[in-house]
């Protein structure tokens, strides 16, 4: 993995996060590691980050350092984890639920649609189901309800239609494969900021990675495993994600006795000068609460 990765809000989570010489932090999803880097700057000599990625490719990449834990697994196993590789008081958890841009341009897995790879999908290799094997089996209903839900995509029964009818003559195996069916519902306009894949391969990769589960397995965990005064923040890229992570929030926040106080009462985006640096983070939306 080469390519240059450009964290997210990394200003904002500097801020909202303040990590301290000496304290100890959770990455989730170490991706790029532009985030866990610039917290370990704050926090050596003496503190400890404990990075987490489901890739492997991602974990297997990093140099050894002795203030950074590095686990390949997945992070609604938080607990599991934590407990058996991580020792500390946590003051602060970091969940970046986007893609990083080593997954999108080297991984080879399919997760971009402007390169011609398997579709493939999964962040871990390890788990059997494919994005080929949703787009080839899944059934006409299933994959309307992907395309809606995950891609909030209009014309998402138009799609599954034609994908059902077009692997009963060939099997659709490649990103320029389902890229061509999909230009056939919606031709890509130059004017168009959005290319008409970029909702499909979104859906699809979070159908592949299960991720909207993960996230709300995760939450609970996040909150149990901060110490008081330690602080959770979320960059999401998704509505449904956002929606829950909202949600979440705000029914913590108003139990008899809360356990944590929302920081965010509106969720922070980029600024237009690092959308115009780096258009990926166009829909990033950060949340934050601090345990009591």
């Amino acid at each position: 993995m080469n390519t240059v990765h450009i964290p997210v809000l990394l200003n904002e989570v500097l801020e909202y996060l303040n990590p301290q010489s000496g304290q100890n932090f959770i990455d989730g999803t170490f991706g790029g590691g532009g985030h866990s880097l610039a917290i370990l700057e704050r926090i050596k000599p003496n503190g400890k980050l404990l990075a987490i990625d489901a890739n492997f490719d991602v974990i297997k990449s990093i140099k050894a350092n002795k203030n950074i834990i590095f686990v390949h697994n997945n992070f609604r196993n938080l607990d599991k984890i934590v407990a058996k590789n991580f020792p500390y008081s946590v003051n602060g958890i970091l969940l970046d639920l986007g893609l990083s841009s080593d997954e999108l341009e080297t991984s080879g897995r399919g997760f971009s649609f402007q390169k011609d790879e398997p579709l493939d999908m999964r962040f871990d290799i390890k788990k059997d189901l494919t994005a080929e094997e949703i787009i080839n089996t899944y059934s006409l209903e299933n994959l309307i309800n992907i395309f809606k839900n995950f891609g909030e995509y209009t014309y998402s029964k138009k799609l599954a239609q034609l994908l059902v009818q077009t692997r009963k003559q060939y099997k659709i195996k490649t990103t320029s494969d389902l890229v061509a069916l999909i230009l056939q519902i919606t031709p890509h306009k130059n004017q168009e900021k959005i290319h008409p894949a970029t909702q499909i391969f979104q859906a699809l990769r979070m159908a592949v990675n299960d991720e909207l589960k993960s996230l709300k397995i995760v939450l609970p965990q996040t909150v149990k495993i901060l110490a008081p005064g330690g602080r959770l923040a979320i960059i999401s890229f998704h509505s449904l994600e956002d929606g829950i992570v909202k949600n979440y929030f705000r029914d913590l926040s108003r139990v008899d006795q809360p356990v944590i106080k929302i920081l965010t009462k509106k969720p922070i985006g980029p600024s237009e000068q690092e959308i115009f640096g780096n258009p990926r983070c166009r829909s990033a939306k950060m949340r934050i609460i601090e345990k009591l």
